[in-house]
């Protein structure tokens, strides 16, 4: 068809329009047709559209800004030629984060108007504290991950992240493995936060491992490099999936064991209410890793049994690297319960010395969320606040949870103890 010079425009549009569309469809998969927008317009004044976003998706506090791209690496690139390689590359990707990027600062902007494609007028109503850009090719690209860190040139954005750079074979996998948006937002923040450090040549093999370990990479490695035969899991549950061949569908990993647990009911619970603070949450609770989880989980359950045997309140806290969690089991009113909840977080985030606290209350018995609260804002010495938290217990299983949370996993002896008491390691729970 590119041969067909009186064609090529056409089939070139075509091209586009079905990667639009496939992102579309795809991505409804995940996050509901409510959440999805194509072809938003971003409009200035009733002169004036600054430009065009192909694929919007709004869920909770984070926002995804999809371009789609119908060029095609070109024979004179295949066959190696550098400057002609370069040249596809700027039309193919770098043309497409460019209008990804406007398009993610024009989302921060509240006097812009965004449209659809069938004139309605889209409302976020909060701000978005992460956007993610995503570029779409149409078609099979040799060595794009590779390419992207080569030749793509980006524009630093407090509140938007690096950008995923993938084809529409690698949108087909995550959007049918990841099918949930909190597993699917949590992996492209996670291929955002490590892009330098994480080393493929398909986006596959990433999606591949995040599946079987969780891709979050230890401060200790500068570099990752993945073997594309990491993918081989994934591959074969593609094939089941889609050819009905007998296999495991899924992959042996976060999504086979973290599901059934306590803290992976509490993530379904969060994508099904996706409030701001909630999203904020569950994609902190999917980047511990397995053992945290099941610790957590269990922590959870004991505090339910006991509020439901002894109809008292119980609480336990988890702190993390720079955030935290601590969590009521009781059956007292909203208006009890929220205060007290909330002067009980205050502390335990001064004590941490956090920028930001999770709080949940949840019922007695099967540990269902009632309601929660989300603080954020910088630690500041407050002589009332080190008066309230002088007699404050440790948080609960403070060595477990480090494996995935950015915390070193060995503390030294004269270090001051991770639990947050105050004291040194040795003189705290190293005995």
């Amino acid at each position: 068809m590119g041969a067909d010079k009186t064609y090529a425009p056409s089939a070139m549009a075509h091209r586009g329009e079905f990667a639009e569309q496939f992102a579309v469809e795809r991505l409804e998969r995940v996050f509901g047709k409510d959440n999805v927008h194509a072809n938003v317009s971003i409009i200035e004044s009733k002169d004036t559209t600054i430009s065009e976003i192909d694929v919007l998706v709004i869920f909770g506090n984070r926002g995804l800004v999809l371009q789609a791209k119908s060029k095609r690496l070109t024979l004179e690139a295949r066959k190696g030629n550098d400057l002609q390689i370069k040249d596809d590359f700027k039309k193919a990707i770098q043309d497409s984060y460019d209008q990804a990027s406007v398009c993610a600062r024009a989302l921060t902007n509240p006097k812009l108007k965004l449209v659809d494609a069938g004139g309605n007028e889209i409302a976020i109503g909060h701000r978005l504290r992460e956007i993610y850009p995503i570029c779409v090719v149409a078609d099979h690209y040799p060595a794009l991950n590779f390419q992207s860190r080569q030749f793509l040139k980006l524009a630093v954005e407090s509140g938007i992240v690096a950008p995923l750079v993938i084809d529409v074979f690698a949108l087909d996998a995550m959007t049918e493995m990841l099918d949930t948006p909190l597993y699917f937002l949590n992996y492209i923040s996670l291929r955002a936060k490590f892009r330098d450090k994480l080393h493929v040549m398909h986006e596959l093999t990433a999606l591949s491992y995040h599946l079987k370990r969780n891709l979050w990479l230890s401060e200790q490695y500068d570099m990752f490099a993945l073997e594309d035969d990491v993918a081989i899991d994934l591959d074969v549950a593609m094939v089941v999936r889609r050819d009905g061949l007998p296999g495991e569908r899924t992959p042996e990993g976060i999504l086979t064991r973290g599901r059934s647990t306590t803290l992976g009911h509490m993530i379904q619970a969060i994508e099904a209410r996706p409030d701001p603070y909630t999203v904020d949450l569950g994609l902190l609770l999917l980047t511990l890793s397995e053992d945290t989880t099941l610790d957590v989980s269990r922590a959870i359950d004991k505090i339910a049994a006991a509020a439901k045997a002894d109809s008292n309140g119980h609480d336990v806290t988890f702190g993390f690297s720079t955030s935290g969690l601590t969590i009521h089991c009781n059956s007292l009113p909203n208006a009890i319960a929220a205060p007290q909840l909330r002067r009980h977080c205050e502390a335990r985030k001064y004590s941490q010395k956090a920028s930001e606290w999770f709080g949940l209350v949840i019922r007695p018995g099967d540990g269902s969320i009632r309601f929660g609260l989300q603080l954020e804002f910088p630690w500041m010495l407050d002589e009332a606040m080190e008066r309230i938290i002088r007699h404050l217990p440790a948080p609960r299983l403070p060595a477990k949870l480090q494996a995935s949370s950015g915390r070193k996993t060995k503390t030294g002896r004269n270090e001051p103890c991770p639990c947050g008491s105050g004291l040194k390691y040795k003189k705290c729970c190293l005995q």
